[in-house]
């Protein structure tokens, strides 16, 4: 690719059966087992950020890091220059958080899941791709407007899509649809985005 790139992904925790914790400890758990009993990796020492106190997440061996992000956790993969790495890279990480939840005897009961919404809440778990771009490109129109073009147009030929509607609770306007109306959209973020960008009127002055 002659450039890097790299995957920060979301994971949402669902329960199910008798466990001693609910899903909002589980991800914590989770993240001290891996650096504290598996050594997977260096916790943080000190404060990363205002909302990164220290303990909060760490580096990994593998170079990624995993820390908590407003409750859930989150992994980002190493930067990788091929996109073979980056698959491989994401798929590492699911293989560690699933190897601690078998450590930790709940793999039946605890699982992390990955690109989607949570129905009753609203919550959304999707991930974050970052590239390298070289600096020039936010000023060539041409080129940025082509990148985004894709982006915004792939989910209909390369997306998962969602079966339903969230939860009218979770939003603070009214849907247009009936959520039994909808039994499949190709967006899987449609539902939250509510605002539209106008581009600005251009003046007629000369």
């Amino acid at each position: 690719m002659n450039r890097v790139a790299g995957i920060e992904t979301e994971y949402g925790c669902l329960v199910t059966g008798d466990t001693a914790h609910g899903p909002e400890a589980w991800p914590v758990r989770v993240k001290n087992h891996l650096f504290k009993k598996a050594r997977a990796g260096v916790i943080d020492l000190h404060y990363r950020d205002y909302e990164e106190p220290p303990g909060n997440g760490g580096f990994l061996l593998n170079g990624g890091r995993l820390y908590m992000d407003m409750g859930h956790l989150e992994y980002a993969s190493p930067e990788s220059r091929t996109v073979r790495d980056a698959v491989a890279y994401e798929i590492a990480g699911d293989h560690l958080l699933q190897s601690a939840l078998d450590a930790l005897g709940v793999s039946e009961e605890v699982a992390f899941i990955k690109n989607n919404i949570d129905h009753h809440t609203g919550a959304t778990f999707g991930c974050h791709e970052n590239y390298l771009m070289k600096r020039e490109l936010q000023f060539s129109p041409r080129l940025l407007g082509t990148l985004l073009s894709f982006l915004a147009t792939r989910q209909l030929f390369t997306g998962a899509g969602r079966v339903g509607q969230a939860s009218p609770l979770a939003f603070d306007f009214e849907p247009d649809n009936d959520p039994a109306a909808v039994p499949f959209r190709l967006s899987q973020r449609a539902d939250h985005i509510v605002k539209t960008a106008r581009r600005p009127k251009r003046s007629s002055a000369t």
